[in-house]
């Protein structure tokens, strides 16, 4: 990470914590999302000899229609402003860290051999809170190479509990005794 988005991401944490701290992640990570799928609009809002002021006006018209916090968009303007728009991408990165550092977060992928339903998810999460001590937020992925149960990464710790792991450790057994 830059040590420019480093930098924005914690200014706007610092305004927008603790009330709309979430909030404002959510309403800036869905204007990244449309001006990632809007590559025009994009380009026109990055590049700098189109005038500020023109810049400005779009980003005020597009972040109208999405409700944003005037927070929000008043730091995009200061992005704007600074030609700074493309670091985007790194300044939510880094905000979501530093929020979640915050709030006592840690982030779990999760790999399964099969989709997991509620009871599955809730179960996971219980066991990955009381391994961590920490809430957990969890990304599920499926990955059929599993042959049955789940890898969880939260942090640089892995968890595993595929069946392949368990038949390996099955198998020690078997050869120790």
């Amino acid at each position: 990470m830059s040590v420019a988005a480093n930098r924005y991401a914690r200014a706007l944490l610092d305004v927008l914590y603790p009330h709309n701290a979430e909030t404002g992640y959510d309403h800036l990570s869905t204007l990244n999302r449309i001006l990632s799928e809007q590559t025009d609009a994009r380009r026109l809002l990055e590049n700098p000899t189109v005038p500020v002021e023109q810049r400005k006006a779009l980003i005020k018209e597009i972040t109208s229609a999405l409700g944003s916090l005037s927070e929000v968009r008043n730091f995009v303007d200061i992005l704007i402003d600074r030609n700074r728009l493309n670091l985007l991408e790194e300044i939510l990165v880094t905000y979501q860290k530093t929020l979640d550092k915050k709030l006592g977060v840690v982030r779990a992928a999760i790999s399964a051999a099969v989709p997991l339903d509620e009871a599955q998810r809730n179960g996971l999460v219980a066991q990955l809170q009381k391994a961590t001590g920490k809430k957990v937020r969890m990304e599920v992925s499926v990955d059929p190479t599993l042959l049955g149960g789940v890898v969880a990464r939260v942090d640089s710790t892995i968890y595993d509990g595929s069946l392949r792991q368990q038949l390996e450790s099955f198998k020690g057994k078997l050869v120790q005794g």
